[in-house]
């Protein structure tokens, strides 16, 4: 017995590094005859002995080749063969949809995604508003070995945009009482030093909704941030807000925020409400106001506090009358709360949500209020104490 576990030790199913091609990103887009076209990314490995730094060419760094198909397994195979190595796609970081296929439909392609054990469910999917996937994974990011990496980098800055995984938008999919969202990539110009001419670069910007499959719309950046609320990646944000009489404007640094839905299933319509609390502190007052007066704290508190909830509640109409889709979990949370309520509206969850009454509190803690209290260029006559 131990001789026949010696034989079958080993590495048997090894695959070479020089025998494979490590895809790092892939991009879907709606092809002209209807199908679906796949661009992947694949790493071109230095020579031994090159060093990978400014002396090597940005396109050696990596190429791109294209297949039109029904399915995954026949994009797949069409890639197969323009190469001469085994593709691997346990290193993709990135899934890049075009907005023309998002608003066709995506659950016809994602399958072959999940399947296949050597396809991470960790990878990140994008959204790229009115260009194809295939334009963005063409960038030369100045940055990154390819615009892949980049991709991924800016999606763990968390905080900053809706991150979402090949594994969090099936399960937001498959989730009764939620619609699943994905974030946006967008193109964007910049340019380099002592040229006139523009290179091109991207940027991650809001959020697309989406809805049994297909895209509804975006949520802008603005919008986005109070989507983050509802979300693990809400750890941090800055909020400025007016005060009143016109007394200037202060900006606020959340460092942590909470919310917490409650459902009342015998009204009717439906009520919810949403309670928000954050702390943080404030970084800049552009108003007469001695922040270390308590009572001018208080106006301070209050005005962020009514700007916080001014946003949350744009955000929900925009969500409720625009797209009716409940991408922050309202029915998910009703079924939690009332299973038997939930079972009678489940079918027409999208009316029902549209029609339901949402109110928002707010509770906003300042930590602290700088190393000052009124601003120092201010005379002492100036100030409000």
């Amino acid at each position: 017995m131990l001789l026949v576990l010696m034989l079958n030790t080993g590495c048997w199913d090894r695959k070479e590094i020089n025998d494979i091609g490590l895809v790092m990103g892939t991009g879907l887009d709606l092809a002209d005859n209807g199908k679906i076209e796949a661009t992947i990314q694949v790493a071109v490995p230095a020579p031994s002995g090159q060093s990978t730094g400014a002396g090597s060419k940005e396109t050696e760094k990596f190429f791109l080749i294209s297949a039109v198909g029904e399915n995954g397994i026949e994009i797949q195979q069409k890639l197969q063969q323009k190469m001469s190595r085994t593709l691997f796609f346990a290193h993709r970081s990135v899934i890049l949809i075009g907005e023309s296929l998002a608003r066709k439909g995506v659950n016809d392609i994602l399958d072959t995604f999940n399947r296949s054990p050597r396809n991470r469910l960790k990878t990140y999917m994008l959204v790229v508003k009115g260009r194809k996937a295939a334009d963005l994974l063409q960038v030369n990011y100045p940055y990154e070995l390819a615009p892949a990496e980049a991709l991924k980098e800016m999606e763990m800055l968390k905080g900053e945009g809706t991150i979402v995984t090949l594994r969090d938008f099936m399960i937001a999919s498959a989730t009764e009482g939620m619609s699943p969202t994905i974030g946006v990539l967008e193109p964007a110009d910049f340019h380099r030093p002592g040229e006139k001419e523009e290179d091109r670069l991207f940027r991650i910007n809001g959020t697309a909704v989406f809805k049994s499959g297909k895209l509804t719309g975006f949520l802008n950046n603005a919008k986005t941030h109070e989507f983050l609320w509802f979300r693990d990646n809400k750890k941090t944000d800055k909020i400025s807000a007016d005060l009143p009489g016109g007394k200037g404007n202060v900006g606020y640094f959340i460092t942590s925020g909470s919310y917490k839905i409650n459902a009342d299933a015998g009204s009717n319509p439906l009520k919810f409400h949403v309670s928000l609390k954050a702390k943080g502190d404030l970084f800049e007052n552009n108003s007469p106001l001695d922040v270390t007066d308590a009572d001018n704290l208080t106006i301070v508190k209050k005005a962020i506090e009514d700007r916080i909830k001014r946003d949350m509640q744009a955000f929900l109409r925009k969500i409720q009358t625009g797209y009716k889709s409940d991408i922050v979990g309202f029915g998910q949370q009703l079924q939690r709360e009332n299973p038997k309520k939930w079972r009678t509206v489940e079918k027409k969850w999208d009316q029902y949500f549209a029609a339901a009454k949402i109110s928002v509190s707010v509770d906003v803690t300042i930590n602290n209020t700088g190393a000052i209290g009124p601003p120092l260029q201010l005379k002492e006559k100036e100030i409000e104490k």
